[in-house]
């Protein structure tokens, strides 16, 4: 789990160094990664790797996993690791185990919210997302790319903004 942590994050790290913010939504993974990052989605999708569930960190590893990795091995969307990375998500925040990662972590994490169609996910984040704006101000710009989580924070809330105002009818 650990491992695969490492070599995702060294990644995003190399492509928002040679192309800037965001680069990573759209980079290919590096070839060295891509027969690994392979290998463990497969694990994933067979159930061996569900004991990395006990963790903050190995339920970000699965969340990654089934979220993001397919996308950049050029794997079709399947609406089974959605909902399965958008569970994990869930029940990982129902949990704490947000709380306990760092800003690049918890980017990872949220993931599946961001790319929910549903509007409670949308409303979700949003409240997510105001309260780490402070804690993202607080902490190096650069290194927790605050740019991406002010971008983030405005696209969801429009949703909360509608989610609010329904409440109050």
């Amino acid at each position: 789990m650990q491992s695969f942590l490492t070599s995702w994050f060294t990644a995003e790290q190399q492509a928002l160094e040679a192309h800037g913010a965001g680069a990573f939504e759209f980079a290919e993974p590096m070839a060295s990664h891509h027969a690994y990052w392979a290998m463990l989605l497969e694990q994933a999708n067979q159930g061996e790797l569900e004991h990395w569930q006990a963790t903050p960190p190995g339920t970000l590893a699965l969340i990654l996993l089934y979220s993001a990795v397919p996308a950049k091995l050029g794997l079709p969307y399947q609406e089974r690791r959605h909902f399965k990375a958008r569970a994990l998500c869930l029940n990982g925040i129902r949990r704490g185990f947000d709380t306990q990662l760092d800003l690049g972590g918890r980017h990872g994490f949220y993931t599946p919210l961001y790319h929910s169609w549903l509007d409670e996910d949308k409303a979700l984040l949003a409240r997510l997302l105001a309260g780490m704006r402070a804690l993202a101000a607080d902490e190096d710009p650069a290194r927790c790319r605050l740019a991406l989580w002010q971008q983030w924070h405005t696209q969801a809330m429009p949703i909360l903004a509608a989610t609010d105002s329904q409440s109050i009818d």
